[in-house]
């Protein structure tokens, strides 16, 4: 489970073998929310509402490159690193 990014210490999470839609995991630390890369909406769960907002906030800004390393991450040829 690479984690591509920690955004006001909430960890950015993308699974090798997740399912669609293109979404992360956002985890910070009792509460997890799968959120749409397309879109930047909860698909499921939660986080604070400043994390929330600081993690949407960051995709919007990251979201092509978000979608690229989605993409690289399903076919098993992410070699890591973080975005910042």
């Amino acid at each position: 489970m690479p984690t591509i990014a920690i955004v006001m210490g909430v960890r950015i999470v993308i699974y090798p073998k997740d399912h669609l839609p293109p979404h992360l995991h956002a985890r910070f630390a009792e509460h997890e929310a799968m959120i749409s890369i397309v879109t930047g909406d909860v698909l499921q769960g939660s986080l604070p509402r400043p994390k929330l907002t600081a993690v949407q906030d960051w995709l919007a800004v990251r979201r092509e490159h978000v979608a690229y390393i989605w993409e690289e991450i399903r076919a098993l040829r992410y070699r890591g690193g973080m975005i910042e």
